[in-house]
């Protein structure tokens, strides 16, 4: 573990940077088991615009089913190096750069204690695991995957316009500004009324709370390198030869109501994957672990069947 920065008695995290070549840092926090001796850890894998501290709630129920937690901020997010001067903008110009960041997390800071390893990931934290498992196929022990990114959720007709023009866009220097309808994050813009995210009006200002607590946090929309590379990865995790590889044991569960990502497409490859159960929950927002608690209740009974069982 390296560079301890901050903790509290009231949070449930430390955490801790590690440096990736010579500009950027990546920040991880670790919420220790609260049992005598630490079983095993849970990698617990945000998605897009999102950051740790929003997870708190999350870690906590893992801890108290026993397990240390590991959870990193992506490159581009929370507190971990930006890749652009505008910290706003979501920017990437490889899915495989989240991978090979989560690998040298991995090897730096997890496998050196030695103990079984979970995954726990939501969103784009669901993509970059199953890709990360395609690569590392003996290292996780099971992998639950909330609402994971398989594909976006883009109207039909308007998916290969999108896809062409981000990939033009993106060989150029206007990579790096923001697709149309993407702009800086802003306070004014949230609305729990009308959401396609939660149910629950409090796990909805969550996120919101946090940012205004540390605008550092902050993370606005998408830059068309960024969405380029997502429509990359996407197209790699349709490979047989990518998928063949990922022998982790996974549950996946979907959220029927989902505007974010494609349920049918989560459908589609969990048939493929050689060994993964399908849930879709009724009714569900995309943010199934902030979900009304009739709906995480749901979530959290399936988890504990498939880690326990």
């Amino acid at each position: 573990m390296i560079d301890k920065k901050t903790h509290s008695h009231k949070e449930i995290f430390e955490y801790y940077y590690f440096p990736l070549k010579k500009i950027f840092k990546i920040r991880y926090g670790v919420a220790p088991c609260l049992k005598k001796n630490t079983t095993a850890i849970f990698l617990l894998l945000h998605g897009r615009s999102e950051f740790i501290e929003k997870y708190k709630t999350v870690a906590k129920q893992l801890q108290e089913k026993g397990f240390q937690v590991i959870s990193p901020d992506w490159r581009g997010q929370g507190l971990s190096s930006r890749e652009l001067e505008n910290r706003h903008k979501g920017h990437i110009s490889r899915f495989d750069e989240y991978v090979e960041d989560l690998e040298a997390l991995y090897s730096s800071v997890i496998e050196p204690q030695g103990l079984p390893v979970y995954i726990l990931a939501h969103s784009m934290g669901g993509h970059i695991a199953l890709r990360f498992m395609s690569k590392n196929p003996l290292k996780i022990e099971k992998a639950v995957l909330a609402s994971p990114m398989i594909d976006i959720a883009i109207p039909a007709m308007m998916k290969p316009v999108s896809k062409f023009i981000s990939k033009r866009v993106s060989k150029t220097p206007f990579a790096k500004k923001y697709t149309l309808g993407s702009e800086d994050y802003s306070i004014g813009r949230a609305k729990f009324k009308g959401n396609n995210l939660c149910h629950d009006p409090e796990n909805y200002w969550i996120i919101h709370n946090e940012i205004g607590n540390n605008p550092d946090l902050a993370l606005g929309g998408v830059t068309w390198g960024w969405l380029n590379a997502a429509f990359e990865s996407i197209e790699i995790l349709k490979h047989d030869d990518i998928i063949d590889k990922i022998i982790t044991p996974i549950l996946m569960v979907s959220a029927q109501k989902d505007a974010v990502v494609s349920p049918k497409a989560q459908e589609r490859l969990s048939r493929k994957l050689p060994d993964c159960r399908f849930i879709s929950i009724k009714g569900a927002f995309h943010e199934l672990l902030f979900e009304e608690s009739k709906i995480t209740a749901l979530f959290w009974d399936a988890f504990d069947r498939f880690i326990n069982e």
